[in-house]
C-alpha cells in the first residue's frame, strides 16, 4: 500500500501532490503531466476509472497497485519535461490497460512493453503538440518542443537493431527471458521500438490496448494464446482485432484461433 502522501493544492481527475520536484513549480509540472494524460486518454478514447495522483520520490518510479484513486510516483524534478512525460506516460499507461486486474502472470513482458511505447508515443505527440499549442504554465513550452523528440529518439537508439537477427527469430531467442522477468527493459524497449511507428501511424490501435486483461492471462499458457484471447474479447464486443493482429505479424506467430 502506498504511503500517505501530502495535501496537494488541486482537485479532479488528475492531481500533482506537493513535495520534492525541485526547481520548478506544481503548476508547470501540473501543466507538463496534464499534457501527457491528454495525449493517452484521447488515443484510448476514455479516462481512467478513477481519479490519479501524482507525487514525487527518489525510487524507481512506480505505480501502485489496488489504490484509488491510482497512485503514481515519479523521481523526474526541477525543468526535465521529457524526463516526466516519459515517466509518466509509461505509468499511466499500466492504469489505462487495467494492470492490476490481474497480476504476476508470465504475459506481463509484453505490458511492460506497451507502457515503454507509451512513452514513447507520447513524447513523438507532444513535440508537435507543445510547438503548435504549448501549455501557458510553462515558460518556453515551444522552444523547448523538439527536445521531446530528440530525448525519445536517444531512447530508441539505446535499444538499437538486431544485426543479424530477424524480430521472429530475437522473439524465440527472448520469450523465455520475458517471461521469467517482465521488468527487461532493454528487451521490452526492442518490442516498443518495433511496434512505435504502427502505432504513430494509426494512434486507434491504443483503444484495442483498453481490452487487455478483460479475461483472466494466468489461463494463457503461451503467448500466442495470450493474443488469441485479446482478440476473442474483442471479437466478443464486435470489434476488429487489430493491434493483436500486428503483433502476430510482427513476431510470426500465426493467425488467431
Amino acid at each position: 500500500m502506498a504511503d500517505a502522501m501530502p495535501a496537494s493544492s488541486a482537485d479532479g481527475p488528475l492531481t500533482v501532490v506537493n513535495g520534492n520536484w525541485g526547481a520548478t513549480s506544481l503548476a508547470a509540472v501540473r501543466a507538463v503531466l496534464e499534457s501527457a494524460y491528454d495525449v493517452l486518454t484521447d488515443v484510448f478514447g476514455r479516462t481512467p476509472a478513477a481519479p490519479v495522483r501524482i507525487g514525487h520520490w527518489c525510487q524507481d518510479p512506480c505505480t501502485f497497485h489496488d489504490e484509488r484513486p491510482y497512485e503514481i510516483r515519479l523521481s523526474a524534478r526541477d525543468r526535465y519535461w521529457s524526463q516526466y512525460i516519459y515517466q509518466f506516460s509509461h505509468e499511466l499507461c499500466h492504469v489505462m490497460i487495467h494492470y492490476d486486474r490481474y497480476k504476476r502472470h508470465k504475459h506481463n513482458w509484453f505490458e511492460e512493453s506497451l507502457c515503454e511505447l507509451a512513452s514513447l508515443f507520447v513524447l513523438h505527440r507532444l513535440a508537435a503538440v507543445w510547438a503548435e499549442d504549448p501549455p501557458p504554465d510553462i515558460l518556453d513550452a515551444s522552444g523547448f518542443a523538439p527536445n521531446h523528440r530528440t530525448y525519445a529518439g536517444k531512447i530508441e537508439a539505446k535499444y538499437g537493431s538486431l544485426p543479424g537477427s530477424t524480430l521472429p527469430e530475437w522473439f524465440i531467442r527472448n520469450i523465455g527471458v520475458l517471461e521469467a522477468d517482465p521488468y527487461k527493459r532493454d528487451l521490452n524497449g526492442v518490442v516498443a521500438v518495433s511496434l512505435l511507428g504502427r502505432f504513430r501511424n494509426e494512434p486507434s490501435l491504443w483503444r484495442d490496448c483498453g481490452w487487455l486483461s478483460h479475461w483472466d492471462p494466468h489461463l494463457d499458457a503461451t503467448f500466442p494464446d495470450y493474443l488469441d484471447s485479446w482478440s476473442g474479447c474483442m471479437r466478443a464486443k464486435g470489434l476488429k482485432d487489430r493491434a493483436a493482429a500486428i503483433v502476430r505479424e510482427l513476431f510470426r506467430l500465426g493467425a488467431a484461433a
